[in-house]
């Protein structure tokens, strides 16, 4: 995957491994510190392998500057320092028939991007608000593209929550990047999955954890 900045002075893409939250950083193992089997086991996020791919799979698009809400009667008000504008608002009448998502503004903001990207033949990208980043204070909408061609700086939409009041820190990941190659596939229904998914489960909880890491799991490298 190719990419440039509109300018050398703001932050690139990078993985987004690089932007792994606090939050996760600082979650349990087991609930409570130390594991417990019985009645139920106590295993937390921390030893969810899956959860942990979500949020280091693919590149991040970074916010390329400051930006500062401030919530007053009529709405929020969006005000950073320098040209070209981070943020824009898009036409009301576009956004007629999508759903708000609750405790969000009704407006429909656009993150005006400023890196190009470009894929190899036969890649799309999924571009999709960061993974299980509910606490960011917006929620940038999701597509996929087939960027086999050097794509534009463009507008991202989002939403803007009702609840934030605060700066919006330059490199704050606004939307997650996760190549994938383009493949035909076929829905097929499969007697025995149910029957196989049962012997798993039984071999996946014989074990305190790991069970999973140590004999699906495959490593992801996006650098």
């Amino acid at each position: 995957m190719w990419f440039e900045s509109y300018d050398s002075a703001w932050p690139e893409m990078k993985p987004i491994k690089s932007v792994i939250p606090q939050w996760y950083k600082d979650a349990e193992r087991f609930t409570g510190g130390k594991p417990v089997l019985a009645p139920f086991d106590n295993t937390a996020l921390k030893l969810c392998t899956p959860f942990l791919d979500s949020l280091t799979s693919g590149y991040f698009i970074p916010l390329f500057q400051d930006v500062l809400v401030e919530q007053t009667p009529h709405g929020p008000l969006l005000s950073f320092r320098t040209s070209p504008a981070p943020i824009s608002e898009r036409e009301t009448f576009r956004n007629k028939t999508l759903p708000t998502p609750e405790g969000y503004w009704d407006k429909h903001y656009m993150w005006n991007t400023q890196t190009s990207f470009k894929l190899p033949n036969g890649y799309s990208a999924l571009v999709v608000h960061p993974l299980n980043r509910m606490d960011l204070p917006f929620f940038s909408l999701s597509a996929v593209v087939d960027a086999n061609f050097a794509m534009n700086s463009g507008s991202l939409p989002f939403f803007l929550s009702k609840n934030f009041e605060g700066i919006i820190p330059q490199g704050t990941p606004i939307a997650q990047i996760i190549p994938f190659k383009r493949e035909d596939w076929e829905l097929q229904k499969k007697e025995g999955l149910v029957k196989e998914a049962e012997i798993t489960q039984k071999k996946a909880m014989s074990v305190v954890s790991g069970w999973y890491k140590n004999n699906f799991w495959n490593r992801k490298s996006y650098e």
